[in-house]
C-alpha cells in the first residue's frame, strides 16, 4: 500500500508527466497574440484534444512533438483567439438567407418597386405565399399602404429594415395578421396610423411580431440548415461564439436540432426576450429561470442563461423610437414634442432587473437613446442597492446616443459597454438621419467609445448580425478610423478606439459578457482551443486595410472547423 508521503510526491508530478506527453496538434513560427493579461505574443503553442496545453517558444514546445503530433508552420502569421460575437441574432437572421435582399442601400419607393420586381422575375416562389424583402434601408423613407400595394397587389407582401425594428407590409398580409383599426398598439411596439386610424402597413418594434407571426414558418429541419449555413460564414471569418440577444422556445429549437444533429460547430449563449415589460417582475422572471433550465442543454455549447431587455427602438428619421433625454428636433431644427416612447414602467424595470440578478442571469439591454440608457443604469443601480455586486455581467448594447454624467456609471455599476461600432461612421444614417434631428451639441455623444474607455468601462464587441455585418475586421477598422472608407469625414475621430481595445472587444471581453473567460478569449494553458490564423499582421498594417483580412483557419475546441490555405506539415 503507498504511503501518505508516496501519494502527495505522485500527485505532485502527474501535470509535469501530463505536460511532456505528446501534443496532437502543434503551430510553430508564429505571431501567437496570446490576449492573456500582459498582451503576451508567443511564437508557437501545443493543442492536446480541445485544450491548449502549452504555450511559448518554437525550442519550449518542440518537447511536445511526438510520433503521431500534428505540426503547422505558420510562417510569421498572426494567430488571435476565436472572435466573439457579443450581439447577434443569428437564429432569426440566418433564415433571411437567400430572401430578396436590398442591401441596406437608400432607396425611393419607385427604387424600391423596382427592384423587388426585379426579384420577382428571378425567384418569384409560390404565388400564393407570402413574398419578403430583407435589408431595406428605412432612414428617411416612408412607404404609405398605396406604395406596398402597387408593388405586390393580391399577394402578402412583408418588408423588413435593415434597424431590426421595422417592417412593413401590404393590404393581404394587414388582413392575414387581422391587424385593423381596432387593433390596439402591443407593449413596446408602435403600428403607425392614418388620420382616420387605419393602419398604413408601417410596423414599429414589437409591433412587428403581430405580421411575423402571422407568416407561416418554414420547416424545423429547413431552418436548422439555413442556420448551419450562416454559422458556415461565420467561422470563414473567424467567429466560434455567440451571444444571441434575443431568443424564445422556437429559435433554441432551432439550435437544438443543429446541436442533436452534430452540427452545432459554435459556442452558443442564448438571452430569452422579455417581451412584456409591464408583467410582474416575479412572474417575468420566474419564466425566465424555467426556460434557462429548459435550454440548459450544454455549458460549452448550448445555454440560455440571460435575458434581453428593450428599453427602446431606434433614433433614425423617419421610427425615432429611440428614447431621449431632450426632444427630437424638426427638419428645420426646432424642438418637437418628441422624446420618443417608454416601453416601460421604471419602477417595474428597477425590479425586473433586480429580480433577474438574483436568479443570477445575465441581463442584456438594447439601448440607444440617452433616456434609455439612463434608465438602463438606473435599473442596475438598483439591483446593486439591492443584491450587491453579483457580478452577473450585466451590459447594455448598442449605445448610440449617451449622455457625458453617465459615462463614469458603467464601471461604478460593472456594467460591460456592448457595443456595433460597425455603424460608427458618417454616411445617410448618422448624417441625414440622426444628427439633423437631434443637433450639434448632442451629436458630439455619437457611440462614444472612447470616453467609456477612458472612464474604464469594459468594452466588448458585436455585430447585430442580420442588421449589418457580422465581419469583426471591418466592426475593428471602423471603431479605429470612425470611417467608412478611406478619405472620407470620420464621425468623431477622437473617439476612435485603438486596435488593441479592439481586439480585446471581440475576444477577451467578449468572453467576459459571455461568461465564458475561464474557457475561451484568450490563448493560455488549460484554456479551450478556440483561435484564429490570419493571412495578415493585422498590428503592421494601416487601420484602414483591416476590412481586408482573411481568415485562413479556424479552430473551434482543437478541431479545424473552417480551413483556407496554409502550408501543413506532417
Amino acid at each position: 500500500m503507498m504511503t501518505r508521503t508516496v501519494l502527495k510526491m505522485l500527485w505532485a508530478v502527474l501535470p509535469a508527466l501530463a505536460a511532456a506527453a505528446p501534443a496532437d496538434l502543434v503551430f510553430l513560427n508564429g505571431k501567437i497574440h496570446t490576449q492573456d493579461a500582459k498582451r503576451s505574443v508567443a511564437q508557437a503553442m501545443a493543442v492536446r484534444g480541445n485544450a491548449i496545453v502549452a504555450v511559448g517558444t518554437d525550442q519550449a514546445i518542440g518537447v511536445l512533438i511526438g510520433a503521431n503530433t500534428r505540426k503547422v508552420d505558420l510562417g510569421g502569421r498572426v494567430v488571435l483567439p476565436g472572435i466573439i460575437d457579443a450581439h447577434v441574432h443569428p437564429a432569426q437572421s440566418a433564415q433571411d438567407l437567400g430572401k430578396c435582399n436590398l442591401d441596406d442601400k437608400p432607396l425611393s419607393p419607385a427604387e424600391i418597386k423596382r427592384k423587388v420586381g426585379a426579384c420577382l422575375k428571378t425567384n418569384p416562389g409560390n404565388p400564393f405565399e407570402w413574398f419578403e424583402v430583407v435589408m431595406v434601408d428605412p432612414s428617411g423613407l416612408t412607404l404609405s399602404l398605396a406604395d406596398l400595394d402597387s408593388i405586390l397587389p393580391t399577394r402578402p407582401l412583408l418588408l423588413t429594415g435593415s434597424d431590426g425594428h421595422t417592417v412593413w407590409v401590404n393590404s393581404r398580409a394587414l388582413s392575414l395578421s387581422h391587424i385593423t383599426a381596432a387593433t390596439q398598439d402591443p407593449s413596446g411596439g408602435h403600428i403607425e396610423r392614418d388620420v382616420a386610424g387605419r393602419p398604413t402597413g408601417t410596423l414599429r418594434d414589437t409591433a412587428a411580431e403581430i405580421a411575423l407571426g402571422a407568416k407561416p414558418a418554414a420547416s424545423l429541419d429547413h431552418q436548422a440548415s439555413q442556420l448551419n449555413e450562416a454559422f458556415d460564414q461565420m467561422r470563414a471569418i473567424g467567429i466560434t461564439s455567440v451571444q444571441d440577444a434575443a431568443v424564445d422556445d422556437h429559435a433554441m429549437q432551432i439550435y437544438k436540432r443543429l446541436y442533436d444533429t452534430h452540427r452545432l460547430k459554435m459556442r452558443v449563449r442564448a438571452s430569452l426576450w422579455l417581451k412584456d415589460l409591464h408583467e410582474p417582475a416575479a412572474e417575468l422572471i420566474g419564466k425566465a429561470t424555467q426556460f434557462r433550465a429548459k435550454w440548459a442543454i450544454d455549458p460549452d455549447f448550448l445555454r440560455a442563461d440571460a435575458v434581453k431587455i428593450f428599453a427602446d427602438g431606434v433614433i433614425e428619421y423617419p421610427s425615432q423610437t429611440a428614447a431621449l433625454l431632450e426632444p427630437y428636433l424638426d427638419g428645420q431644427g426646432h424642438p418637437t414634442n418628441n422624446f420618443g416612447p417608454s416601453y416601460f414602467d421604471q419602477a417595474n424595470l428597477n425590479q425586473i432587473v433586480t429580480a433577474a440578478d438574483t436568479a443570477g442571469l445575465t441581463v442584456h439591454i438594447h439601448a440607444i437613446g440617452d433616456r434609455a440608457i439612463r434608465s438602463a443604469l438606473d435599473a442596475f443601480a438598483d439591483a446593486r442597492r439591492n443584491n450587491g455586486n453579483l457580478d452577473n455581467r450585466d451590459q447594455i448594447a448598442h449605445l448610440e446616443l449617451i449622455a457625458p454624467a453617465d459615462f463614469p456609471r458603467f464601471k461604478e455599476l460593472g456594467v460591460i459597454a456592448n457595443f456595433q461600432l460597425l455603424w460608427a461612421e458618417s454616411g445617410d444614417y448618422t448624417d441625414d438621419a440622426t444628427v439633423k434631428y437631434i443637433g450639434p451639441e448632442r451629436s458630439k455623444y455619437l457611440y462614444p467609445a472612447r470616453s467609456l474607455r477612458d472612464a474604464g468601462a469594459l468594452i466588448a464587441g458585436g455585430s447585430d448580425w442580420g442588421v449589418s455585418s457580422f465581419n469583426a475586421f471591418v466592426a475593428m477598422e471602423h471603431g479605429i478610423t470612425r470611417s467608412h472608407i478611406k478619405g472620407e469625414p470620420p464621425l468623431l475621430p477622437e473617439q476612435g478606439l485603438t486596435l488593441q481595445d479592439m481586439v480585446d472587444a471581440y475576444t477577451i471581453n467578449a468572453a467576459r459578457a459571455m461568461k465564458q473567460e475561464q474557457t475561451t478569449g484568450s490563448i493560455e494553458e488549460g484554456k479551450r482551443g478556440d483561435f484564429i490564423v490570419l493571412d495578415r499582421d493585422i498590428f503592421a498594417i494601416d487601420a484602414y486595410d483591416l476590412h481586408n483580412t482573411r481568415v485562413l483557419s479556424t479552430y473551434l475546441d482543437g478541431r479545424e472547423v473552417y480551413a483556407a490555405k496554409i502550408k501543413k506539415i506532417k
